[in-house]
Order: C-alpha cells, then sequence, then structure tokens
C-alpha cells in the first residue's frame, strides 16, 4: 500500500496536495477530539459516580469536579440565596452542566460534513485534470490520464477515511453524553432530600 500513497501523491498537482494535506490535518484533529473525549468521559461518568454515592448514603461532600458536584455546589448557593430550591432548577443545572460535556463534538460533526466535500473537490479536480491533458495530447493513454485519475481516487478515500471515524465517534460521544445526563436527571429526588438533610 505504500506505493500507491507515495505514487498518489506524487502525482497530484498542488491541488490535490493541499486538499489531502488539509484531510490529513483534519483526521489527526478528530482522532485528537476522539481520544480526549474518550478519557475525558470515562473520567466524568467515575467521578459522577462517587458523587451519586455521597448524595445517596448522605455522606459529607468533598470536592471532586465533575458535572454533579458543579450541580450540588449551584444548589447549595440557590439554598443560601433563596432558603429553597425546587427540582425544576436542579434539571436546569444538571442541563447546563451535561451540555457542557458536547464541547468540541460540533467540531467532530463539522468534519463529518466537510471531509466528503473536500474529498469529492479533489475528485472533480482530478478529473478535469484528466479531461484537460487529454485535449492537450490527444491521447487518452493510461500515461496521460493517470495523474489525474490518481488525484481523483486519492482524494476520494481520504475524504471517506477522515468522515466515516469521525460519525462513528460523534454519535458514540453523543450516546455517552447522554447517558451521563439522564443518570443525573434521576437522582435529582435524592438531590432534594440530601440538600434537605444538610439544611435541617
Amino acid at each position: 500500500m505504500g506505493n500507491i500513497w507515495v505514487s498518489s501523491w506524487q502525482l497530484s498537482d498542488w491541488v490535490g496536495k493541499l486538499d489531502i494535506v488539509i484531510l490529513l490535518f483534519l483526521s489527526i484533529y478528530s482522532w485528537y477530539i476522539m481520544f480526549y473525549k474518550f478519557f475525558y468521559l470515562r473520567s466524568v461518568e467515575r467521578k459522577n459516580n462517587i458523587m451519586k454515592d455521597i448524595i445517596t448514603y448522605g455522606k459529607k461532600i468533598i470536592v471532586i469536579k465533575c458535572p454533579l458536584f458543579f450541580v450540588l455546589k449551584e444548589c447549595k448557593r440557590t439554598i443560601d440565596k433563596k432558603g429553597d430550591i425546587k427540582e425544576e432548577e436542579i434539571e436546569k443545572m444538571i442541563f447546563i452542566e451535561s451540555n457542557k460535556l458536547k464541547t468540541d463534538l460540533s467540531f467532530l460533526a463539522t468534519i463529518i460534513s466537510i471531509a466528503p466535500f473536500l474529498g469529492l473537490l479533489g475528485t472533480v479536480w482530478g478529473l478535469l485534470m484528466a479531461f484537460n491533458n487529454i485535449a492537450a495530447t490527444g491521447s487518452a493513454s493510461a500515461s496521460v490520464i493517470s495523474s489525474g485519475v490518481a488525484e481523483a481516487l486519492i482524494t476520494t478515500f481520504y475524504g471517506l477515511l477522515v468522515a466515516i471515524p469521525a460519525a462513528f465517534g460523534y454519535n458514540y460521544f453523543q450516546d455517552k453524553t447522554e447517558k451521563i445526563k439522564i443518570d443525573m436527571f434521576n437522582i435529582t429526588g435524592d438531590i432534594i432530600d440530601y440538600l434537605k438533610r444538610k439544611n435541617e
């Protein structure tokens, strides 16, 4: 496969090479986001579970930087200010904190949308090159059209190679953040009971 990558790069003109470089950058960035999100959300889940145990068993709050901790912190601030807190207010706080977990997923969505079009751009440009070479030489031999066709195919492949993993990652992390949000919503009643016991 190494020869295919090298020869396709060598046969591409500056437009094709620029297209490939952009797609390569998008690929690296999308994989960075996916690796970061995987370990980050796993940490959030673990820390949230610790906070759930604290809430369920009425233990003393410890500082653990996770969405559930920040919800409790905001709840306490509201109670100190107003004297009480409603379930709807807690749900709103959970919604805000869970939405923060979706940071960077919009970049993945953008990459999913852009990458195939960049691949298509390279495809169209490569075919234009091939037809231009035919018109210039009056020949449709493989040697005449090979550079344009190679550019057309390789950029299409790169576009799909970038978009497909990003699409899987995006859907996976959307489901993961939604699960964390639902888990927090499910203990809204426990949060209210916990705060009441601590303020009695």
